[in-house]
């Protein structure tokens, strides 16, 4: 491989990863969904992780100094896919209503579609904490979707399609009733999205248009 390990097993900053690098990179990354959606994050050891990727435990740390590394990738990349599927669909749309209405469908159809990475998600909300025993990936890291979601719905108000409302609290709501899906899913794989989809969209229209 073209690109020196640098101290720490972290990659070289100086250059840029190879293809193959990349892809190796990437494979490790969804090993750790898989094991941590099929196992749990307490057993998903890099181990665990290497043998999805048929490489030894010793090879991961030449992509990453540790599981907390990757950890924090695999948290990134399915933050950034779930971005590129869902900010397009919403941009597309002409007024905020029709915004509200696709961020809402979107978000409800990549989430069925990720199972496998919505379960290893909550492992990781539930047990990745800070030195200080604080979870390290809860109301703090959510701040900027739900930030995002209410200059939406402000956006609405400003252009007179949506009541007077306090935004923060609508936007917790909407958030809460989309994140609310994957356990729901999880428990109940034969729940038809697309009808989930179309109770939200009727529920937040009612809830948010101007009388």
């Amino acid at each position: 491989m073209s690109t020196k390990n640098a101290p720490g097993g972290q990659l070289n900053d100086q250059k840029r990863p190879s293809f193959i690098e990349a892809a190796r990179r990437a494979q490790l990354i969804e090993c750790a969904i898989e094991t941590m959606a099929t196992l749990g994050y307490a057993q998903a050891s890099l181990a665990q992780i290497a043998k999805c990727a048929g490489i030894s435990k010793s090879a991961i740390t030449y992509y990453f100094s540790s599981k907390e590394e990757l950890i924090e990738q695999v948290v990134t990349a399915i933050f950034q896919d779930a971005a590129a599927s869902i900010g397009p669909q919403v941009a597309a749309e002409a007024s905020p209503a029709l915004q509200l209405h696709a961020y809402i469908r979107s978000h409800v159809a990549y989430i069925s579609a990720h199972l496998a990475q919505m379960r290893a998600i909550m492992e990781i909300v539930r047990n990745v904490r800070t030195e200080e025993g604080k979870p390290r990936y809860g109301a703090p890291a959510a701040e900027p979707v739900r930030a995002a979601l209410e200059a939406l719905l402000r956006k609405g108000q400003q252009a007179g399609e949506f009541r007077e409302f306090d935004v923060r609290v609508m936007a917790v709501t909407i958030r809460s009733a989309i994140d609310a899906l994957s356990p729901y899913l999880i428990a109940n794989p034969q729940v038809d999205a697309e009808l989930y989809a179309g109770e939200l969209v009727a529920l937040f229209d009612r809830a948010t248009r101007m009388e």
